[in-house]
This record gives structure tokens, sequence and C-alpha cells, in this order.
């Protein structure tokens, strides 16, 4: 989106108006620190960090507020801990702090194949939530790998449709409307939604409260915030093996533009990743 500046009103999101924002985008990174500012104490040259910054990580070198890296763990890969940044935070806080999963309850991840749904499936089967995990077909095995105890095939079962309901719907692909969403919520639960979707963005946001006002039903719209903390907490899953990084595909910098035409095919599983050698 912010590359395309598409859908227009993204550039006045964040992508900029009337021209980028950012000329090097690329917010995700992994990497040893080749040099620090004055006054920096936390870290020395050499150390390996990773981080979520706001833009100029498809480049060789990067510039990282304190704020927005921490210490990767050694046993952790550049690879794993170089894609986790937006799509793990997004996860991480989504089931923690939006939907306050708690231990036994039902969670439905829609879009549980795709970055920030693969690092969701995991983190809220660590948290001791009974997963459901929407995908395709072609991926359906993936999730339960994952760990999610459940899987609909969206190509053969609609969620919306099935008699079952859900304490908690984290959202990522929203591509369903309000309407249904509601019929697969329990009477008690909370729609979590994190996937871009316009439309219920727009109603939600304006009309969540009102729109959900009959019932316990409760609508949650947020986007992730990025520090060193939560950053440090998905170094730590990581490292012991209770999450995993998903990576489709890795491609060199100079592949870049071929990287991103990928992602926008929708298609990928997980993340995809960008190599400096």
């Amino acid at each position: 989106h912010f590359l395309r500046g598409s859908p227009f009103f993204i550039r006045f999101a964040g992508s900029g108006f009337p021209k980028p924002k950012h000329t090097v985008l690329g917010a995700d990174v992994s990497g040893t620190i080749a040099a620090v500012g004055e006054g920096v104490t936390e870290y020395q040259i050499g150390d390996e960090v990773f981080g979520e910054l706001e833009s100029g990580c498809w480049a060789e070198y990067a510039i990282a507020p304190l704020d927005k890296i921490t210490a990767k763990p050694e046993t952790v890969s550049h690879l794993d801990a170089g894609v986790v940044g937006i799509a793990g935070l997004t996860a991480l806080q989504a089931v923690r702090d939006w939907a306050q999963v708690k231990k036994g309850q039902s969670v439905l991840i829609n879009g549980a194949s795709g970055g920030v749904g693969a690092y969701a499936v995991q983190i809220a089967k660590y948290w001791g939530a009974e997963v459901t995990a929407v995908c395709s077909g072609r991926n359906v095995e993936l999730v339960r790998e994952l760990g999610a105890e459940h899987v609909i095939d969206y190509q053969k079962q609609d969620f919306a449709e099935r008699a079952n309901t859900y304490d908690v719907i984290i959202d990522t692909a929203a591509n369903r409307s309000i309407k249904d969403i509601k019929k697969a919520m329990a009477p008690r639960s909370k729609w979590v939604l994190v996937g871009f979707n316009f439309k219920n963005m727009l109603l939600g946001g304006l009309f969540g409260r009102w729109i959900f006002s009959d019932s316990g039903k409760e609508f949650v719209m947020k986007v992730a915030e990025v520090n060193s903390e939560d950053l440090k907490t998905l170094g730590e899953l990581l490292e012991k093996g209770t999450v995993r990084s998903l990576i489709d595909r890795t491609y060199p910098l100079n592949e870049t533009p071929i990287a991103v035409e990928y992602v926008e095919t929708m298609r990928a599983r997980g993340k995809v990743a960008i190599e400096v050698t």
C-alpha cells in the first residue's frame, strides 16, 4: 500500500502526499550494529539486534532508534528475527492486550497462514486458547503444524454459517462483512480487526460501539505499538521455540521488486524475507 500509494487515502495516513514520505521502504530488520550514536551505551559495534523501524530497511544500512530494536538471541537467525517485526507485534498485542485471551477460550483466526495470522495461531495456543484457523486448502496442514486444533478450509466451509461460535475472532484477512462476523461470535466475545478492510475499518471505527450495543459483543480495531519490551518478548518466544517464523520465500536485496510483486499476489504463506549478503 505504501509503495503504490493505493488506495489513495493511505497517502494521507502515512504514505505521503503529494509525494512519498519515504523513498526507501522496509520496516522489519535484523542485523549487526555498524556504528552507534553519541551517548548510546546500550549497544556496541558488533552487537546483533532486530526490530521494527518506520522505513529504510530495504538497504545495506538502516538507522535504528533505541526504542525500536532489541538484542537478538544468539540461537535465533537473522532471517527468523528479521521478519517478526510488525507481524509479530500485531499478533502478540492482539492476543495478549486487545483480545485479552484467557486459557480455555475459543479463538478463531481468520487468515491464519498469513504473516500476522501464523504468529497469532502460535501465540494464542501458547496463551492456552483452543485455536480454530481459517485458511485455504493448501495451507491446512501448515496451520495444524503451527498448533491449531481445528482448521476451516474457506474454499469448502463458511465459518459464519457453522453452528460454532467463538470467544475471540482475530481477523487478519478482513474479508467478511460485520454481519457475518457477528454470527460467528459468542454472546460475550471480541472481534479484533487487524487486517486492512476500509469499509469495516470505517464502519467499525465510527459505529462499532453502536453496532454491538445490543449484546456483549465487542469490536476492537488497533495498530501495533512498536516498543523494545514487546520485541524482547518475541525474541524470547523465538529462542524457546514457542514461536517460529514462517518464511515462504527469501530474495536477495537486488530482487526486492520481485519480492514485492510476490507479496502483492496475497498468496504468501507467512513472511517474505529480503536478505543482504
